[in-house]
């Protein structure tokens, strides 16, 4: 059975290496401090395989800007989606996300543009992490 707080650990731990994060929420927060990341897991699929060996997990990782300075801010999320700064670069230097799953991928980012966080407009985009453990 995957350990889903060992994994949401394993996730913050993999993006607390980039400095562009203020906050980075394993767990949905009351309030944000962006720029941040939001860890939120999607769904569970069970049993892929023998004797219910594994799980497939899908989490979503929620970027989350101002938007006070479009630009600045656009430019961010730019780096974070693409090159070495990059959320799927900071995956990738630990594909078992400490020990806590047997490999994961981050998949797609979707989501590009205004994000309403508790009544309030942000500049972000979502990224999807699927996670076999």
């Amino acid at each position: 059975m995957a350990d889903i707080a060992a994994i949401r650990a394993g996730i913050k731990t993999r993006l607390a290496t980039s400095s562009s994060f203020i906050q980075i929420a394993a767990t949905m927060p009351d309030t944000v401090s962006p720029p941040c990341a939001v860890i939120d897991l999607q769904s569970v699929s069970y049993d892929q395989a023998f004797a219910n060996g594994l799980e497939a997990l899908t989490f979503t990782i929620t970027v989350i800007a101002q938007r006070f300075d479009t630009a600045a801010n656009q430019a961010l999320l730019d780096d974070l989606i693409s090159g070495s700064g990059s959320v799927r670069a900071l995956i990738a230097g630990d594909l078992t996300l400490d020990g806590s799953c047997a490999t994961c991928q981050l998949s797609t980012m979707t989501d590009y543009g205004l994000i309403p966080v508790n009544e309030t407009d942000y500049m972000g985009c979502s990224f999807t992490l699927e996670v076999w453990a």
